[in-house]
């Protein structure tokens, strides 16, 4: 049921191979983690057998249907730094202070669907290489061997491709950060979101044709919030008031669903990190969005935390962003806009 693994450095991932079924793409899920995590990570607690709600709600709903047969359990990965060992007789975790909560970095779930296989995770940002500096997170709590632990971050999976697309995995990510970090909302599970973005059950559903924005706006609606639609004002160039709103938002925690037409992607953006500060005062007041350096995002084609510069570089920037969603709570009642045009009449009577 349960297997340690000892790192040396991230490479030594490469042993997932040895300890996990094909169906799981362990070669996959090693180079992704290898090519994406830090140092820090030193052991790897292999929960084989885990019973995945997220799966589950897929595999009544879609796979168990199929002609292919699929498993019905998951495997799921915990992540831990130097101090901790594992006793495989007793099956207990030990660290020298008794604190195990602080030396945990948070779980990945393996689906057994052969590709796209990394599912439900939540992963501290402390330890993803280049992940940005602020990131909007919640606690998540996780039961494991008896013991109660707690991890810091934000929601991710990869989409199933079949059942599910970017689109779909960026609103269960936004909403699964919502069910945990405020009691009023409730969890969707992954079946959940892809039937809420229909008006009706079109039976045979295959949602790997993907969903327009429209569709996104939808569940976010049947979740109970109260979504905010902004698009930016000419494709292909420069919008300053619509990137200044996506900053105010982020700024104030509040995670965006982000559409990317022209790429036919949707992310989910999650935080931000500042330009280096300048050795010399800058006179006057200036917007958030200018002293912006990167992006941090959920992209189900990478680790959570992916940081995307401003303007420009690999693998594609915030210029790429030309629509995006924010699920309001009920008691929100100035958009951004109105903030932002109170700022400029400020900065216009200082002046």
């Amino acid at each position: 049921m349960y297997t340690w693994m000892s790192l040396t450095s991230p490479a030594d991932l490469a042993q997932l191979a040895k300890h996990i079924s094909v169906e799981y793409a362990p070669e996959d899920v090693a180079k992704r983690l290898t090519n994406g995590i830090s140092g820090a990570v030193k052991g790897v607690l292999i929960e084989r057998n885990y019973i995945d709600k997220d799966y589950r709600s897929t595999y009544y709903n879609f796979y168990a249907k199929k002609g292919q047969r699929y498993r019905a359990d998951c495997v799921r990965l915990h992540f831990f730094d130097q101090t901790v060992t594992f006793d495989e007789k007793s099956l207990k975790l030990n660290c020298p202070d008794n604190r195990l909560t602080d030396h945990y970095f948070g779980y990945m779930v393996l689906r057994p669907t052969g590709i796209a296989t990394i599912g439900r995770s939540i992963v501290s940002p402390d330890v993803r290489s280049g992940a940005s500096r602020f990131i909007i997170s919640a606690d998540h709590k996780v039961h494991l061997l008896g013991y109660k632990l707690t991890v810091k971050g934000f929601p991710s999976m990869d989409q199933h491709i079949d059942i599910s697309v970017c689109a779909h995995a960026a609103c269960w990510s936004i909403l699964r950060h919502y069910s945990e970090r405020y009691s009023i909302y409730r969890e969707f599970l992954t079946h959940d979101i892809t039937m809420m973005a229909q008006q009706f059950n079109p039976g045979g559903l295959v949602p790997s044709k993907g969903l327009e924005v429209s569709h996104a706006e939808r569940v976010f609606q049947e979740a109970g919030t109260f979504p905010v639609h902004v698009a930016r004002a000419n494709a292909g160039t420069p919008d300053l008031s619509f990137y200044r709103q996506l900053s105010a938002y982020v700024e104030s925690g509040f995670p965006l669903f982000a559409a990317m037409h022209m790429r036919g992607h949707a992310i989910a953006v999650v935080g931000y990190e500042w330009r280096t500060p300048l050795n010399t005062g800058v006179p006057g007041l200036r917007y958030a969005w200018d002293e912006v350096k990167s992006l941090a995002v959920v992209d189900d084609n990478h680790l959570p935390y992916l940081a995307i510069p401003a303007k420009g570089g690999p693998p594609y920037s915030a210029e790429h962003i030309d629509a995006f969603i924010v699920a309001l709570p009920e008691r929100c009642f100035t958009p951004q806009t109105r903030l932002i045009d109170w700022h400029q009449r400020f900065l216009n009577w200082v002046q």
